[in-house]
């Protein structure tokens, strides 16, 4: 037999009264607001890090330089007196080679320099220090020889 259909009502839902709210919103935005302090820390922090090594990099390319403008007035000035540039506790006796050393000295934040000569063999360390105590070292060689013709 058939059940006759009978309407059934439904309860309406509760009003809900002030100060009864769940509070989801309020912990939704307190997330969001973390979340983002959080990717703005993360953002500086980045930025810290990319001034550091933009740093390093500045001074290890004047350091580099600096390592290849005394091998060029090596070659140029002076190929047949390279020990004069040869460097002993940080000094040298070449007078071209005293100002390089003091520019190496004025550029680079704790500057030093170190020229090694045998025979025409040429090795230049240069030496500094960067803004947190490490220190950095660019060494380059070079074989120096006098290939130009005799002067007539």
């Amino acid at each position: 037999m058939l059940k006759p259909a009978v309407a059934r009502r439904s309860r309406p839902a509760a009003p809900v009264q002030p100060g009864h709210q769940g509070g989801i919103a309020l912990i939704e935005a307190l997330v969001a607001t973390l979340l983002l302090m959080l990717g703005i820390l993360a953002l500086i922090g980045l930025q810290g890090r990319l001034v550091g090594a933009s740093t390093d990099a500045q001074l290890r390319g004047e350091a580099t330089f600096l390592a290849d403008q005394i091998i060029s007035q090596m070659w140029i000035e002076d190929p047949d007196n390279l020990g004069g540039y040869a460097t002993s506790n940080g000094a040298c006796s070449n007078t071209h080679c005293k100002n390089w050393m003091t520019l190496v000295n004025q550029t680079l934040p704790a500057g030093t320099a170190n020229i090694t000569v045998n025979n025409t063999n040429v090795q230049v360390s240069v030496l500094w220090m960067t803004p947190d105590n490490l220190q950095r070292q660019v060494q380059v060689s070079s074989v120096i020889q006098n290939n130009y013709p005799p002067s007539p």
